[in-house]
């Protein structure tokens, strides 16, 4: 429990706890049946790949980027936004400040404002997509309609950050087209991008194929869709070669490889 210097539960407390109790009665009201349309719905986004789908979905929760399957994971990612601006369109969520931010003021978010999305749906999207799917197909009494307006979701800005440059393809754009010293407003020290994916847990070969995903001119080599035609068919990898078993875990790329020649 949070207390303010006269001993009082302090009003981050107050709306947490009040967000946490609405959650918890919300959640005893979903729609299974719905729900389960929206999982069908999600395997569909992804290729149809039930197995697929489950794999996209363990390596949100647990911040896994699969260079193998980028493009699947974007578009279930956009998926879910779409989902979650749907049934939580305007101030019908909240969230409050977290220790992250500091003690000594005591913010409600606004639902509208860009760095509250940014610390708040990535999150959402990511770790706890199966609790916004529940609350969002939840079924309540007429007189009780109100709760669904009042939703409590939590934020993390680092985990956030994660989620946007793994799985949301604009983010990733623009991330490549950042100059190469990043100065964040208001700031007097910059970082290189170099930092942004170190930060993020984005290695070179990763990145590389990022860029050979949003810059593609040209069919990807035969060898990269022979990987992902193995992954996808959940076939052993023990009797491929050491050098694509290694592709297979570590990715296509390394520092030491030429530009590849699929890109503009």
């Amino acid at each position: 429990m949070e207390y303010n210097n006269n001993n009082m539960i302090s009003y981050r407390q107050k709306c947490v706890d009040f967000g946490v109790q609405a959650n918890k009665f919300l959640l005893t009201k979903t729609d299974k049946v719905e729900i389960e349309k929206m999982r069908i719905e999600q395997i569909g986004v992804v290729g149809g790949s039930q197995w697929l789908y489950k794999n996209i979905n363990k390596n949100m929760k647990n911040g896994i980027f699969d260079p193998f399957f980028l493009r699947e994971h974007c578009n279930l990612y956009s998926w879910r936004e779409t989902f979650f601006d749907t049934h939580f369109a305007g101030n019908s969520w909240f969230t409050v400040e977290s220790d992250q931010y500091g003690e000594e003021e005591e913010d409600y978010f606004s639902w509208d404002d860009p760095f509250t999305r940014f610390i708040t749906i990535p999150v959402q999207l990511t770790l706890h997509f199966d609790s916004v799917l529940a609350l969002a197909t939840a079924r309540i009494e007429p007189e009780l309609q109100w709760l669904k307006s009042q939703v409590y979701f939590t934020n993390d800005e680092i985990l956030g950050n994660e989620a946007e440059s793994k799985y949301k393809l604009e983010t990733m754009i623009s991330d490549l087209n950042e100059p190469e010293i990043v100065i964040p407003e208001g700031s007097l020290m910059g970082h290189s991008l170099r930092d942004h994916y170190d930060q993020v847990n984005l290695s070179f070969s990763d990145v590389a194929h990022i860029i050979v995903e949003v810059y593609q001119k040209g069919p990807k080599k035969l060898e990269e869709l022979a990987i992902k035609a193995i992954l996808k068919n959940q076939m052993s990898i023990k009797q491929l070669p050491p050098a694509i078993q290694k592709k297979v875990v570590h990715g296509m790329y390394a520092i030491k490889d030429s530009t590849p020649k699929n890109i503009t």
